[in-house]
């Protein structure tokens, strides 16, 4: 048991590591500048990706060099506060960044966030009931079923549908709101 909870931190541990030892070794100031461009467009915060780089590196004694790490970051977090990005991230469900947003541009961003947010819970919603109705088909299948069981299932499925047919205008509804762009 032991080395079975041990086996699992070593692996949970080295999962951690935000670059490889060749990453780090190969890193020079614009490999530094190309990290932090990344990060910035990921939306990662840079004083906490920045120190998860000097953990990983700190093992082949490299050091990042912070001001090309930042002049890349200043420009891949415009690309990562824009409100296309912003949507996008909505409609995987996560929340972002926008505090990382310069320039007031985290206003605008959180709201198209908020936008892809809404579309996302529809979906989510629509699918939780498909599985539902997918669960109640096959239950219609049991010929163990009275008259009375088979009624009630009809009944929910026909209550399912109308619940269906709302979520789905619903989803038309907040799908053609536009992008917040000012």
């Amino acid at each position: 048991m032991k080395l079975w909870l041990f086996f699992l931190l070593l692996v949970s541990l080295s999962g951690c590591a935000t670059l490889s030892d060749r990453e780090c070794l190969d890193a020079g100031a614009t490999s530094w500048e190309g990290i932090g461009w990344a990060d910035g467009r990921d939306g990662y915060h840079p004083d906490r990706r920045l120190s998860m780089h000097y953990e990983a590196c700190s093992k082949v004694g490299i050091s990042p060099d912070r001001n090309s790490y930042m002049a890349g970051w200043s420009r891949g977090i415009l690309e990562y506060c824009t409100p296309e990005r912003g949507y996008a991230i909505g409609l995987s469900g996560a929340v972002g960044n926008p505090e990382l947003c310069p320039d007031g541009t985290g206003i605008i961003f959180q709201a198209n966030v908020q936008l892809g947010l809404r579309v996302y819970e529809v979906k989510r919603e629509m699918d939780l009931l498909y599985r539902e109705i997918e669960v109640l088909e096959r239950r219609l299948n049991d010929r163990d079923l009275d008259r009375y069981a088979r009624r009630d299932i009809r009944e929910r499925l026909r209550h399912y549908d109308e619940e269906m047919f709302h979520l789905r205008w619903q989803l038309i509804d907040v799908q053609s709101i536009p992008l917040i762009r000012y």
